[in-house]
C-alpha cells in the first residue's frame, strides 16, 4: 500500500514537532548548564544527529509541496467534486485489504518514542576517543608527528613543538611540499582535524565552512593567485627540485644496482618512466633495470623492459616532437599545476581548520609538557590524587541525594521534586486552610482540593456513616449538624425520595425491556421471561 503524498506530508509535519521537541528538551533543560565534557559532547551528538534527521525530513517535505509530477494536486482534486465519495470508499477499500493481508501488531510504546529510537540508533557518531584525547579535550597527534618527521627536508622538532607549528602548513619548504609524501601528510592532516572537530563540536557547521574555504581557493586557482603554487617562486622551486633530481640520478656515479636502491621506489619510478622503461616492480627489479642503461643503449634494451608506447603509435609520437621543446615544457608545467592543486586545497582547508583548533593544540602542547617535566613520583602523586578526587565527587554527589529538601515554608513539591515557588504558592491560594468535620476534620490546602474533596472517598464515605446522600444539595456542607439540618428539610420538602429497592431498582429481560423489581419479580413467578 502505497502512501499517500498528503498523508506523508502530515507524518513528516509530525515528525519534524517531534524532533523540534527532542532537540528543544536536550538543549533548554537547566539541568544541563554544568554537565562533564564527555556528557556535554554525547549532548551535542545526539542534538546533531536529531538536527540532521530534521533536516532531512525538511527536504522530503520541501519536494512534496513543490509536487514536480504533478500527483499531490490529483489527490486535491480527487477529493472534491462529484464522484468524492467514490474514491473515499475506494481508498477505504484497499486500506481494509491491505490491513487484511498484512496485520500489523499493535506496539507497545509510543510513534515519537519508536521515532526517537530509529534516528538515534543511526548515530553516525560511532567512533570514540581515545586516551591521549581525554573525551576531546586534548588532540592525538603522534602519528602525524611521525610522518613529518619522515619528510625529506622537514625540520626534525619534538612533538611539543610541532603542536604549536603544525597548524601553519604554508611554512613547509617549497621542495618538501612538492613531494609525494607530503600530500599524503596533508591528507591524513586534514581526516584527522575534520574528523576530530566533528567529534567535539557536532554542531558547528563544518561542511559549510570548508565549502566556503573551496569556494574561495578554487576562485583564486582560477586567477592564477596562489602565489606557494603558481607563481615565479613555485616554478623556480619545481626546476629546481628537476635540476637536483637529474643530477642526483647521475648513472655514472653509480658503480652497481644495489646502490641505487637507496633513492627509494618514487625516485626510480620517475627516472625510469622519463627513460622509457618500465616502472613497475620491486625496488632490487627497479634499481637493476635502471643500472641496464649505464652500459646499454637504449635502442639496444630487451623490448621486455621497455614501456609500452601511447596510444596513437608512430604519428603521436611525431607530433608530439613537431611541438618542440617550448610545447613540451608548457605542457609538463601544466600537469604539474593541476596535480600540485589537489595538495594546495588540502592546506587551504587544513589551515582553516587549524585556526579552530589553535586553542586546544596550545592546550595539548601544554599538557605534554608537564607531562614531561614531571617524575615517576610526581606522576604516581597526580593519578592518585585524581581517583581521590573522582572518589570525594561520587561521595558528594550520593551525599547531595540523600540530604533533606530545605523546605522552611512546607511548600508543595513540583515535579522535580523541588519546593514550587513561593508566588506560585499564593497565587493558587494553597496557603488557605479548609476544614471539613464530616471528613473528620481533615484539612484541605487551597480551594481546588477543598472543591474537588467534596466527590472524593473520604467524604463519601462521612456522609454514608451520618446516612445522608451525597448529592449536589450537601455541596459546600462541612459541618454534621448542617448536613443534619439540610437533610431534614430536604426531606419535609420532598425533593429527595429516599431509596426503595422495590420499586427503584431495575431489571431488564432477554429482549432489553427495563422494569423495576416488583414487576421482574411478578413476571418471573408467572413464568412469563424468557
Amino acid at each position: 500500500m502505497s502512501t499517500t503524498h498528503l498523508e506523508r506530508a502530515r507524518g513528516l509535519h509530525e515528525d519534524l514537532e517531534l524532533l523540534e521537541k527532542a532537540m528543544t528538551k536536550e538543549l533548554g533543560d537547566p539541568a544541563n548548564e554544568k554537565l562533564k565534557r564527555a556528557d556535554e559532547v554525547a549532548r551535542d551528538q545526539v542534538v546533531a544527529t536529531l538536527l540532521d534527521a530534521h533536516t532531512a525530513r525538511g527536504v522530503e517535505l520541501a519536494a512534496i509541496y513543490a509536487d514536480a509530477d504533478g500527483a499531490r494536486r490529483d489527490e486535491i482534486n480527487a477529493m472534491s467534486g462529484s464522484a468524492v465519495f467514490t474514491a473515499f470508499y475506494e481508498q477505504l477499500k484497499g486500506i481494509r485489504e491491505y490491513h487484511r493481508k498484512f496485520p500489523i501488531a499493535p506496539s507497545t510504546e509510543t510513534y515519537e518514542e519508536a521515532l526517537l529510537t530509529e534516528v538515534l540508533a543511526a548515530d553516525r557518531h560511532e567512533d570514540g576517543f581515545t586516551g591521549e584525547e581525554a573525551e576531546g579535550r586534548f588532540v592525538d597527534m603522534h602519528a602525524l608527528h611521525e610522518m613529518y618527521l619522515n619528510l625529506k627536508g622537514a625540520e626534525r622538532i619534538d612533538y611539543c613543538a610541532y603542536l604549536k607549528r603544525c597548524t601553519d602548513v604554508l611554512a613547509t619548504p617549497p621542495a618538501t611540499a612538492r613531494t609525494a609524501a607530503y600530500g599524503r601528510y596533508v591528507a591524513a592532516l586534514h581526516e584527522y582535524w575534520s574528523g576530530f572537530l566533528r567529534r567535539t563540536q557536532p554542531l558547528m557547521p563544518l561542511g559549510e565552512m570548508l565549502a566556503a574555504a573551496k569556494a574561495d581557493f578554487e576562485k583564486r586557482w582560477a586567477e592564477r593567485a596562489v602565489a606557494r603554487w603558481q607563481g615565479e617562486a613555485a616554478a623556480a622551486a619545481d626546476g629546481a627540485a628537476d635540476a637536483a633530481a637529474a643530477a642526483e640520478l647521475d648513472l655514472g656515479r653509480y658503480g652497481a644496482a644495489s646502490e641505487l636502491e637507496a633513492l627509494g621506489l618514487d625516485v626510480l619510478k620517475g627516472e625510469l618512466a622519463r627513460r622509457g622503461l618500465k616502472a613497475g616492480g620491486s625496488l632490487a627489479e627497479r634499481a637493476a633495470r635502471l643500472f641496464l642503461l649505464k652500459t646499454t643503449p637504449l635502442d639496444k634494451v630487451p623490448k621486455h623492459h621497455l614501456a609500452k608506447p601511447p596510444k596513437g603509435g608512430a604519428a603521436a609520437n611525431g607530433a608530439a616532437a613537431a611541438n618542440g621543446a617550448g610545447g613540451g615544457a608548457d605542457a609538463a608545467a601544466g600537469a604539474k599545476g593541476e596535480g600540485h592543486r589537489g595538495v594546495a586545497l588540502a592546506e587551504e582547508e587544513a589551515g582553516r581548520m587549524g585556526e579552530l583548533l589553535a586553542e586546544t593544540l596550545d592546550e595539548t602542547a601544554t599538557m605534554v609538557e608537564k607531562k614531561q617535566a614531571r617524575t615517576y613520583e610526581e606522576i604516581e602523586r597526580d593519578l592518585l590524587a585524581a581517583e581521590e578526587a573522582e572518589a570525594e565527587a561520587e561521595e558528594e554527589e550520593d551525599d547531595d541525594d540523600e540530604k533533606p529538601i530545605y523546605n522552611p515554608l512546607n511548600l508543595p513539591l513540583g515535579w522535580d521534586g523541588k519546593p514550587i515557588p513561593y508566588w506560585l504558592y499564593k497565587l493558587h491560594g494553597l496557603n488557605l486552610e479548609f476544614k471539613c468535620e464530616i471528613c473528620g476534620n481533615y484539612s484541605y490546602w487551597g480551594p481546588r482540593a477543598f472543591e474537588r474533596h467534596f466527590q472524593e472517598w473520604r467524604h463519601h464515605h462521612g456522609m454514608k456513616c451520618l446516612g445522608v446522600p451525597n448529592t449536589k444539595h450537601f455541596h459546600g456542607i462541612t459541618l454534621i449538624e448542617d448536613a443534619y439540618t439540610l437533610w431534614a428539610k430536604v426531606k419535609q420538602e420532598g425533593a429527595v425520595v429516599e431509596w426503595n429497592a422495590e420499586l427503584d431498582e431495575e431489571f431488564e429481560d432477554s429482549a432489553g425491556n427495563v422494569m423495576n423489581r416488583k414487576t421482574y419479580a411478578d413476571l418471573a413467578r408467572q413464568g412469563l421471561l424468557d
